[in-house]
């Protein structure tokens, strides 16, 4: 029989991943819109921006905005131009 638990160091490891629509939110946060703005962008209300928003925060271990979007860029989910 295969154990299927994971040991405890590896259950952080294992952090769940931003979502497709979480992603689009992250990137248009990146450029610098609003909750609104990005509402009215992927038809969905600011209710929904701001959930998305705050998954982000605790899926990526954010502070603030500022240290959201590095983390996105450090962790591959935001791409910057050279």
């Amino acid at each position: 029989m295969v154990n299927n638990r994971l040991s405890p160091g590896a259950e952080k490891a294992q952090k769940e991943q931003p979502s497709e629509r979480e992603i689009d939110i992250l990137k248009a946060m990146a450029r610098g819109y609003t909750s609104k703005e990005i509402a009215e962008q992927l038809f969905i209300s600011e209710n929904t921006v701001e959930a998305h928003r705050k998954r982000l925060f605790h899926k990526l271990g954010a502070r603030n905005v500022a240290n959201l979007i590095y983390k996105a860029i450090e962790q591959g989910y935001i791409k910057v131009k050279k």
